[in-house]
């Protein structure tokens, strides 16, 4: 009997990097979103997958991360890899717009005033989906960069439309965003950072854009 040949444009979902679980699931109607283990996205996913020469060897290396999903993503991810992991977020119930428990995080701490982190005492910043959150965003940044040392890096996801020419304020949404980002937002993280490289990429049916900045 032939065998029948895979239907096209169909493609088994690759193993998540976070936790190696290939049970990827459906999420908000987008199908192998979300690991039924350790519970990431397509966006934590990602990160992980192409950021992995960075975050592999960690060599007791300082890394902060805002706004964590869970504890495991990238907490227990980034320890096993040698890092000093600290999280913080702005409350223990997350944005209040979009409330969650987030009482796991090391502290409770506004990206806009991060007291307790010298300047240039961290290698790593990692913060996706947290910019678009703040009102004073150009303070966030430059808090991200005085705390970042002079060799580190800063993983921000931030989405925005590089077809919109500007950026414009808005009251909260559902997940609490009060910023909708135009194409100037790569030009106005460069004001802060000395490089800024913008990774543009298509999961499935997400689409997000990340910010790799250095000083």
């Amino acid at each position: 009997m032939q065998s029948q040949a895979p239907r096209s444009g169909v493609s088994a979902p690759v193993p998540c990097p976070i936790c190696g679980s290939p049970e990827l699931v459906e999420f908000s109607g987008r199908p192998h979103a979300r690991c039924n283990v350790c519970n990431s996205l397509e966006r934590h996913r990602k990160l992980a997958h192409s950021q992995a020469a960075l975050l592999e060897h960690g060599e007791g290396r300082r890394v902060l991360e805002v706004g964590p999903l869970n504890p495991r993503v990238f907490g227990d991810y980034l320890r096993a890899r040698g890092w000093r992991y600290t999280s913080i977020d702005q409350s223990a119930r997350g944005n209040p717009v979009d409330p969650r428990d987030t009482s796991f995080v090391d502290g409770e701490l506004d990206l806009c005033h991060l007291e307790g982190f010298a300047d240039a005492s961290v290698q790593l910043v990692l913060a996706q989906h947290v910019i678009e959150e703040i009102v004073d965003f150009q303070q966030a940044f430059a808090e991200i960069a005085r705390v970042l040392c002079a060799h580190g890096t800063a993983l921000l996801e931030i989405p925005f439309d590089p077809a919109q020419p500007r950026s414009h304020s808005q009251p909260p949404a559902a997940f609490g965003n009060v910023w909708r980002f135009g194409a100037e937002l790569p030009e106005q993280a460069r004001e802060h950072f000395g490089e800024v490289d913008v990774l543009s990429y298509r999961e499935g049916r997400h689409r997000g854009h990340l910010f790799i900045c250095r000083p």
